[in-house]
């Protein structure tokens, strides 16, 4: 039997695969729509995966890290896939490969599950499919075979921070804007900064009478207990768990609201005018950082199941234009302090990013931050799958799960760094080969 990877183009993007309002899973990356849902609050179904290889496949002489963070690495193992999923998984002495099944022994190199891209708040409804090289914007051959965003409009105050949002002026637009993403088919509504108190809780009461999650930013107006309680179930961004862990949050809080920004010319210059104007705010709750208020906010996030997505990545990518003055320097090395301790009280951290370069940036930022490498490839995978109610389909390497698979040169276990070191990828079923000069 053939040792070599399958020659065969990938799958490719189908017109319209992107529309608003359709579940979908195509063979690599994929955007959710519908009815897709946070712990708890339903669930959501894949469609069957589409463009596995017509031959089944055999990884043999592997090393599986199947559920990264809670089972060990099994050395010698064999996954066996069929029809785009995953058929088999057991010792490779065990496990027989079919007489029409591609084997391919990858003795020497590891086998984890594909890497899920999950931005909560943004606008954007997916990606696209990879191409014959599985790249789909860069995704397949960075691991990620899962892209997945809210497939609506982000929810906000007025004016907007964001170029697109939608300006909820009040409760009655708040709950519009629920009722309109829900009806897009939208998988969850992502909340922005600048929303209000009051049109927070009423988008809030809206979604959960129609069903759908909501996640993204916890607005300046909010406390993140409050959030919590209400039933967000991704926090995404550290500026909120700065606030709630001062002794100076209504201080802080103050001068949240003194922020204004409807003189900023650009729409787009108003994210970076907010950024700059909380800056100072955040080195103020850094300086009355209190353990014992830390400890109670995240117990309370442990119990309320709120997961974190603390955008290390791109908190440092946004300040790189910015002057590395001793304040930013401590800002950063705060979070880093808290990521540790959220991971320390029991609450779920995830790894989310718009890209596949930033989401591997963030998975080693986690590591170091007191994740471990387990941990963090944890917050790429079975963590997200969770949060997203697809863990019946993707997040861990077993039978019936979809067959979105990375192997890897070398033990990411020992080093984080190896989830770059990419051999080949399998997207529902089909085996990637590694692209040329890459």
């Amino acid at each position: 039997m053939p040792e070599e990877p399958d020659p065969s183009p990938g799958p490719s993007a189908d017109a319209g695969a992107w529309a608003p309002g359709r579940r979908r899973f195509l063979g690599g990356a994929a955007a959710l729509g519908g009815a897709a849902a946070f712990g708890g609050m339903g669930q959501a179904r894949a469609a069957a995966p589409r463009g596995g290889s017509a031959r089944p496949l055999a990884l043999t002489h592997a090393t599986l890290i199947a559920a990264p963070g809670t089972q060990p690495p099994l050395p010698g193992m064999t996954v066996l896939v069929r029809d785009g999923r995953i058929e088999t998984v057991g010792r490779t002495a065990e496990v027989p490969a079919p007489p029409d099944a591609l084997v391919v022994n990858l003795r020497g190199k590891y086998v984890i599950p594909g890497l899920i891209a999950a931005h909560v708040s943004g606008g954007r409804s997916g990606g696209a499919a990879p191409d014959d090289h599985g790249h789909g914007h860069g995704h397949g051959r960075s691991g990620v075979t899962t892209v997945a965003g809210p497939g609506s409009r982000p929810v906000d105050g007025s004016p907007a921070l964001w170029p697109g949002a939608v300006e909820a002026r009040d409760e009655a637009a708040a709950r519009k804007a629920v009722r309109k993403a829900a009806a897009d088919g939208a998988a969850f509504v992502g909340v922005h900064p600048r929303l209000s108190h009051a049109a927070y809780f009423a988008l809030a009461d809206e979604a959960r009478s129609l069903h759908i999650p909501f996640g993204g930013h916890c607005p300046d107006a909010v406390p993140l207990a409050e959030a919590s309680d209400a039933g967000q179930r991704i926090v995404e961004h550290l500026h909120a768990l700065l606030l709630a862990t001062s002794t100076r949050d209504e201080e802080i809080r103050r001068g949240l609201a003194a922020i204004r920004t409807a003189r900023v010319d650009a729409p787009s210059g108003r994210y970076g005018h907010w950024l700059r104007q909380i800056r100072r705010l955040e080195w103020t709750a850094v300086r009355s950082y209190y353990p014992d208020r830390a400890d109670r906010l995240f117990d309370r996030l442990a119990a309320n199941g709120t997961r974190v997505a603390p955008s290390l990545a791109a908190h440092r990518c946004l300040e790189e234009t910015e002057p590395l003055t001793p304040y930013v320097q401590g800002i950063r090395a705060h979070r880093l302090h808290l990521v540790a301790e959220l991971h320390r009280r029991g609450v779920p951290v995830l790894a989310c990013s718009t890209d596949a370069d930033g989401l591997l940036e963030e998975v080693e930022q986690l590591a170091g931050a007191g994740l471990g490498a387990a941990a963090a490839l944890r917050a790429a995978t079975a963590g997200p799958a969770q949060a997203l109610g697809l863990a019946d389909e993707i997040g861990t390497v077993e039978p019936g799960r979809a067959a979105d698979l990375v192997v890897l040169a070398a033990d990411p276990l020992r080093d984080i760094t190896a989830v770059r070191r990419i051999a080949s990828v399998v997207v529902r079923g089909r085996l990637i080969a590694p692209v040329p000069g890459r």
